[in-house]
């Protein structure tokens, strides 16, 4: 099995490029959307609610409002990773096991430098876009903030971290071009595997 792990900072085309592989029918696995499952599960809200009562009203979780206690706070965020990331991380192995037999698969996962799991891949392709297209891209999501963005940001390792990947994806231009980049560099990822 060829593991290819897919990372970038918040807005740099990670979920498009994700959705690329899958149109090509390769197995993926996305870290973010296993979050957003996580966050929906009773134990797991109950756990977050006694340590940030804040943003539940009604029982219901409000994600942005969590974002900016934990982005503000990295005691905070520590917490709340202690929470989410073992479930990650089982169902990441499931997603594994499942998968054994597949020739490639793509995990995308947004901290693979800060998590200093880069040696668990056999390639890294890292999303880059620039800091304008970014901010563009990411004030368009629902309630986010300019504050936010940059409290993300500050927590996230930047693309200095180009020299650490196996391919780098400049996501700067129209999608067709992204697409076609993508598709260079799983057929490179293929004939060398040979």
């Amino acid at each position: 099995m060829i593991l290819i792990g897919l990372t970038g900072t918040i807005g740099s085309g990670k979920t498009f490029a994700l959705n690329f592989f899958k149109s090509e029918k390769i197995a993926t696995f996305s870290a973010d959307e296993e979050v957003k499952k996580i966050l929906k599960i009773k134990t797991i809200k109950e756990k977050i609610y006694k340590l940030f009562p804040e943003p539940f009203f009604k029982k219901k979780l409000n994600k942005s409002i969590l974002a900016s206690i934990v982005f503000n706070d990295k005691k905070k965020l520590n917490k709340l990773e202690k929470i989410i990331h073992p479930h990650v991380k089982k169902n990441k192995k499931i997603f594994l096991r499942k998968n054994k037999k597949k020739k490639i698969v793509v995990m995308e996962i947004p901290i693979i430098f800060e998590q200093k799991s880069k040696k668990y891949y056999d390639y890294i392709i890292l999303m880059n876009v620039n800091k304008k297209i970014q901010q563009q891209r990411v004030m368009k999501r629902k309630k986010m903030t300019l504050k936010l963005l940059k409290k993300i940001l500050s927590n996230q390792i930047s693309n200095k971290k180009k020299k650490y990947a196996d391919f780098v994806i400049n996501n700067n231009g129209q999608k067709d071009e992204t697409k076609q980049t993508l598709k260079k560099t799983l057929d490179k990822i293929i004939a060398t595997n040979l």
